[in-house]
């Protein structure tokens, strides 16, 4: 699976505009550590992926990770927002490798907070099932 570059439209660079003024807003007014401004960090993320900045994307999610993990702790919503998003990005990029050892922490985090028989720790599981056997996306 090859990466595809999509060049943003001129409405989803007013959009990504507008969203980065939100966060610093955020950032101000919140602080860069509260759970609504790591989660909009992953929003913007995910709109940078879209915009094809996947380099800049990428360094957003992980600090955002890093970052919810510190003060919020490992299994906050914010911290796995931004985990299912690191994923995304690494499948969209073709590295299942990578995915995989996303999705391996993803599902582990929803298993401490959820537990095993949880439905959504079961659809984790699959889904690592399925990129580790290498059936992903087919």
């Amino acid at each position: 699976m090859t990466a595809v570059a999509i060049e943003p439209t001129l409405a989803e660079e007013s959009e990504l505009a507008g969203m980065l003024a939100t966060l610093c807003s955020y950032e101000n007014l919140f602080g860069p550590f509260h759970p609504q401004t790591l989660m909009l960090t992953t929003v913007v993320a995910t709109s940078y992926h879209r915009a094809g900045e996947a380099n800049l994307a990428r360094r957003l999610l992980e600090k955002a990770i890093a970052d919810s993990a510190r003060c919020l702790g490992p299994e906050h919503f914010a911290r796995l927002m931004a985990i299912e998003a690191l994923r995304d990005l690494f499948i969209g990029q073709g590295d299942i490798e990578s995915a995989a050892a996303v999705q391996r922490e993803l599902l582990e985090c929803r298993m401490g907070r959820l537990g095993s028989d949880h439905a959504t720790t079961v659809t984790a599981r699959d889904r690592l099932c399925e990129m580790l056997m290498g059936n992903w996306g087919a």
